[in-house]
């Protein structure tokens, strides 16, 4: 019985090479820190920047206007979209709001469709995380940031609001999107459509997968190369 516990765990012990990132408290830290940051900052900018434009004083009166020439029943997200809100920030980045019903690039999707392949996002991203190694600290720092993406866009369509002033029905179940690069011409070529800071995380986080896997697939193979044949 003396040395039962020398197999307990300890969360502070410094983890194994084998030890699964579930059962090491840096890991767990460093998961969820990267999660919850940046994903506070998405909503945070969200919010922001949507109030901030939709706060111009002469957006009810524009709004009026809309509703005359397009008619009463014009629905909050095409009212939004002549409306055209837009502010530049910087060099070829422009503030411009937008929502989005579908999911990536606009593309239409049922929204019950949307929820559950979000939810299985979420579900697939944790397990992922739950089987990594503890050392891996790059993967989970990707994985946290792919979370934080599908979290945010997630409270989007479950729980946001965008109320127009002048307009007695607001934008739910919508993506808000506001990052505008279109005005950026390279060789000709622009990138026409509006993204949010989730769809930069969610980028970003599988970016740094895609390198780490290619990385550690030669790093393998080169291992595999100096081997000794027996």
């Amino acid at each position: 019985m003396a040395g039962a516990g020398k197999d307990r765990f300890d969360p502070h012990k410094d983890p194994g090479p084998g030890r699964l990132a579930w059962r090491s408290a840096a890991a767990v830290t460093v998961f969820l820190a990267v999660t919850i940051v940046t994903l506070a900052g998405d909503l945070w900018s969200k919010h922001t920047v949507f109030a901030s434009l939709l706060s111009d004083p002469n957006v009810p009166i524009r709004v009026q206007a809309i509703k005359l020439e397009h008619g009463q029943d014009l629905a909050p997200r095409d009212v939004l979209k002549h409306l055209d809100l837009r502010r530049q920030v910087g060099a070829g980045l422009w503030l411009s709001l937008s929502t989005n019903p579908g999911v990536v690039f606009g593309l239409p999707m049922p929204p019950p469709v949307v929820a559950v392949a979000t939810v299985l996002t979420i579900l697939m991203v944790g397990w992922f995380f739950a089987v990594s190694s503890a050392k891996a600290r790059w993967t989970h720092v990707a994985l946290g940031l792919i979370l934080a993406g599908a979290l945010g866009n997630f409270y989007d369509r479950m729980i946001a609001v965008v109320s127009i002033p002048n307009l007695s029905k607001p934008i739910v179940g919508q993506v808000r999107d506001f990052l505008d690069f279109s005005q950026v011409n390279v060789m000709g070529l622009n990138y026409p459509y509006i993204f949010n800071t989730a769809d930069v995380w969610l980028v970003i986080g599988v970016g740094i997968l895609l390198v780490h896997w290619v990385l550690a697939g030669r790093s393998a193979a080169k291992a595999g190369k100096d081997k000794p044949a027996k």
